[in-house]
């Protein structure tokens, strides 16, 4: 059959896929290539492996082979299959390549086969084509495709009705395994999901514990790679705390959206997450480019805003946030104090910030340089060098009269502007706040930022060498908690860097602590509510360990002992 001949006289399910062919402007004589992201979740891998692996052995006898594809029409390579020579990622719904076995059972809803002459495109003219759709054993979305491709140089005599009943009860026995290998646990996160995804209609829905994922049509058809990634990861915080959780972040697919993220009971010691994905803007139009849509983010002027992102790297709501505030202490000439937990980045934005200004002079308080006789010597070169920014680093540190020696000699230099960097405020620090009236720039964790991880990821790497970081090694890196945050993602991908031979860095390259290390971070619910209590301790009580000790009705060295035990895994009280 041609492109144009005429329809009348063959099958009614081909002809209307001829005619929706046609109508996307499908070139029969060439193959446009198209690609998107597919996935399959789970638990249809692991129950349809066994059942596609045998079929694909018979396949293979007769030169054929069998494939798995997304809902969403995307061609996904198993490792228990043979390649059949199609890339992963390769679209095979009707309006991509035209009529073919998978295209058409998505598009009929129902098993399909199509002869060798069916095919719209003149290149699959030579094969029979079987589908079969992978149902949800308890509800009715399709989970996958099953496809089974035969030469028809090879295969002289075939019945396809029969063949095509073949392969729809293979689909069969994966529906029930799913339903069978579908634990307690499971079965909890399922009903969870399915209750959330009926009531949310088409938003986004992903479904997670620690072990398993499901994410409905909308998820598969919105949602990239890297943005699953980001999910995973702000889930696995609401897994750990069990407590809901709602933020804003930049994905790659729906843009700025906000992820309302809720724990789910699934045993006595098990917690699971159902993530639903609120996209706060229209998907159409929308810029590719990362730093322009930032930029887009970020409060007017932009000038400065762009000038800033030359020193750091970011591209998270919660970064746009502290840039707009840094871009505000430039404009205003305002001194500034830096609060985020350690490692968190506070020192390279302060840089960036005296950057723009001039020249600077740093000081570190934990290392004594603003004690007597030190800050003398510190004191006399701000009065000879009249720096535009004096940056003191840890200003947490400082005792009172410290801050009030600092205050009463920097008030004489009007020209020279404040930036202090504090993991939490004390009594020193408030008072060269109020001293400065300074502008207070928060600098969230990468926990709560995980959109930032691949870029600043990528910028560490740039600067060891222009590696490249292999996709995989972005998601692990994403995935990771970072209780010590850029410090600690700095000496990772470094570490990796060095051990990588080829011009790709990757998940193999990683240093063997790095699972240890960061799993160390991680908190039971019991944990994090006493990190809560002792933080709040310590706050009431101004740093007073005896007070906070006696707030909490414990020990002082009790108390001495859970906070070297917090801070041994990366956690700042």
């Amino acid at each position: 059959m041609q492109p144009h001949a005429d329809l009348s006289g063959i099958r009614p399910i081909i002809a209307r896929s001829w005619y929706r062919s046609r109508a996307a402007g499908v070139d029969a004589f060439a193959d446009r290539g198209f690609f998107d992201e597919g996935r399959v979740d789970e638990f249809t891998v692991a129950a349809a492996g066994p059942h596609l692996q045998k079929l694909d052995e018979v396949a293979a006898d007769l030169g054929g082979y069998v494939n798995i594809t997304a809902p969403n029409g995307v061609l996904v390579k198993a490792s228990f299959l043979r390649d059949d020579g199609f890339p992963a990622g390769y679209s095979l719904l009707e309006e991509s390549c035209g009529s073919n076995g998978e295209g058409l059972a998505l598009e009929e809803g129902r098993g399909v086969w199509l002869a060798p002459e069916e095919h719209f495109r003149e290149d699959m003219r030579g094969n029979w084509c079987f589908a079969s759709l992978v149902r949800d054993p308890f509800h009715n979305r399709v989970r996958a495709v099953i496809g089974l491709t035969l030469p028809a140089n090879r295969v002289s005599t075939l019945e396809p009705s029969s063949t095509l009943l073949m392969l729809e009860g293979v689909a069969s026995r994966i529906e029930r395994d799913i339903e069978v290998r579908t634990s307690s646990k499971e079965r909890a996160l399922l009903s969870e999901y399915l209750r959330i995804s009926r009531r949310r209609g088409n938003r986004a829905v992903i479904a997670v514990d620690g072990k398993n994922s499901l994410q409905n049509a909308s998820a598969t058809a919105t949602l990239v790679d890297n943005d699953f990634s980001i999910i995973f990861g702000y889930a696995k915080a609401v897994m750990s705390s069990g407590r809901d959780m709602n933020c804003e972040v930049m994905l790659q697919g729906p843009g700025l959206s906000t992820l309302e993220i809720s724990p789910v009971t699934l045993s006595a010691a098990n917690v699971g997450a159902i993530v639903v994905v609120r996209p706060h803007a229209p998907t159409k139009n929308r810029s590719t480019d990362t730093t322009s849509a930032l930029l887009q983010l970020v409060s007017a002027p932009q000038e400065t805003a762009e000038r800033l992102l030359k020193h750091v790297d970011g591209t998270s709501t919660e970064f746009k946030r502290t840039l707009n505030l840094a871009r505000k202490a430039v404009d205003q000439d305002r001194s500034v104090v830096m609060i985020g937990e350690l490692g968190s980045g506070k020192l390279r934005l302060a840089d960036a910030i005296a950057a723009l200004r001039g020249g600077r002079m740093i000081v570190d308080a934990r290392n004594g340089d603003l004690r007597n006789p030190n800050i003398s010597d510190v004191l006399h070169r701000l009065a000879t060098e009249l720096p535009a920014t004096l940056i003191v680093e840890h200003a947490d540190e400082l005792s009172q009269n410290e801050a009030s020696e600092i205050a009463r000699n920097l008030r004489g230099h009007s020209t020279t502007k404040l930036i202090f960097t504090i993991t939490r405020p004390t009594e020193a620090t408030l008072l060269l706040a109020e001293a400065f009236d300074v502008l207070e720039v928060s600098v969230a964790p990468l926990r709560n930022r995980r959109e930032d991880i691949p870029q600043l990821a990528n910028a560490i790497a740039e600067e060891l060498g222009e590696r490249r970081l292999s996709r995989r090694l972005l998601t692990t890196l994403t995935h990771a908690d970072w209780p010590r945050n850029i410090d600690q993602l700095r000496s990772v991908v470094s570490n990796a860097v060095e051990r990588a031979e080829g011009a790709e860095v990757t998940v193999d390259d990683l240093p063997q602590g790095f699972h240890r290390v960061l799993t160390k971070g991680r908190l039971s619910r019991l944990e994090d509510a006493e990190l809560s209590e002792l933080r709040t301790a310590l706050q009431e009580a101004k740093g007073n360990r005896s007070l906070a000790a006696e707030t909490l009705q414990i020990g002082r060295s009790t108390l001495y002992r859970r906070m070297d035990y917090f801070r041994s895994r990366g956690f700042d009280l």
